[in-house]
């Protein structure tokens, strides 16, 4: 089935106040003034399409003048052209309607005539000049949107690849150092980052995935941390069921284990344990990420990338600043990060 076209849909209402107003104005000729309804119906025609006409080239007179002073401008053109479709219509209607009392009435409503043609064409020019405004507004917001929208979309990608080369380069230096000393754990981590990497590109058009799926890249993930440290890295998941399905942000999790490992790791020599969980809890998913923390033995420099960048990014899709929190609990260093719904 064929659809209306937008076009015609925006212009019925004008058409039926058109018919409507034709109407009554047949039936006030023909219950008040006593005329037949073959003439009351040619002099609402005839005055009505004249008016119409006017109306359109009055519209399209509008759109060759500037906005300043339009609407002047406006009122002297209703003037102006209420009195040409007057004339016209008095003429039209003389040459088709013979009948010596109808002429009379002709020539004594012909002011009142004119008077609601004025008003008529200048609500006219008017409505059409608040129209345009707003049409304009409406696009204009839309073009801003849109940019607004381009924008936070390259945020968020320079946001995601910003993980990728910070993380490649500790895994780079961490193969270098292992070329001489270890080369069959060297190849590992070779091996290791190409599947890391091909899941990154796999997933770069993807900015929402389920948790599941975030859990078999951090998986991949971990896999290269380990051939680096050891038996010295060990990451405990907890996760209840229903976590699972729940859609999250790419790569969220991620800069969080890193940060811990950082913060953890680095600088002591012992074992640690990395533990993160996730649980549903008042329609979002609450993940919670703790490591070790000695404020005695943390790397002297880095590049803050990781929470700063996430915050960022979880703004960017939720208008929230208050989705990563951070707490240092004597040895303990904690990051609770939560999950709306996806918007």
């Amino acid at each position: 089935m064929n659809r209306i076209p937008s076009a015609l849909v925006t212009r019925l209402p004008l058409v039926g106040a058109v018919l409507l107003w034709s109407g009554f104005h047949a039936w006030m000729l023909n219950y008040y003034f006593g005329f037949s309804w073959q003439t009351a119906t040619w002099d609402s025609f005839i005055f009505n399409l004249v008016l119409v006409s006017g109306g359109v080239l009055l519209g399209s007179l509008l759109t060759y003048f500037p906005r300043t002073g339009i609407f002047q401008i406006t009122i002297g053109l209703a003037l102006a052209l209420s009195i040409a479709c007057q004339w016209l219509s008095v003429q039209a209607i003389s040459s088709l309607i013979e009948e010596d009392n109808y002429l009379q009435f002709l020539t004594k409503s012909t002011p009142i005539r004119w008077a609601i043609g004025f008003v008529i064409l200048a609500a006219t020019g008017v409505s059409a000049i608040y129209y345009t405004r707003w049409k304009e507004a409406i696009e204009q917001q839309a073009r801003e949107s849109d940019l607004a929208a381009i924008a936070k979309d390259a945020e968020l990608q320079k946001l995601q690849l910003q993980l990728q080369p910070h993380f490649l380069f500790n895994s780079l230096n961490s193969i270098n150092a292992l070329i001489l000393v270890n080369p069959d754990e060297a190849r590992k981590m070779i091996q290791e980052l190409s599947d890391f990497l091909r899941l990154t590109i796999k997933r770069a058009d993807e900015p929402w995935i389920s948790l599941s799926q975030e859990l078999e890249y951090l998986k991949t993930y971990l896999a290269i941390e380990k051939v680096r440290f050891g038996h010295r890295l060990d990451v405990i998941l907890t996760i209840e069921e229903p976590s699972y399905n729940w859609n999250i942000p790419t790569l969220v999790l991620q800069p969080l284990v890193e940060n811990a490992i950082k913060f953890g790791l680095y600088g002591t020599t012992g074992k640690i344990s990395i533990e993160l969980r996730a649980i549903v809890q008042e329609a979002q998913l609450n993940i919670e990420i703790t490591n070790p923390f000695d404020s005695d033995m943390q790397p002297s420099s880095g590049s803050g990338f990781g929470l700063a960048g996430l915050q960022r990014r979880l703004y960017l899709l939720y208008a929230r600043n208050d989705l990563v929190k951070t707490h240092v609990m004597e040895n303990t260093f904690k990051v609770n990060l939560t999950i709306p719904v996806k918007p």
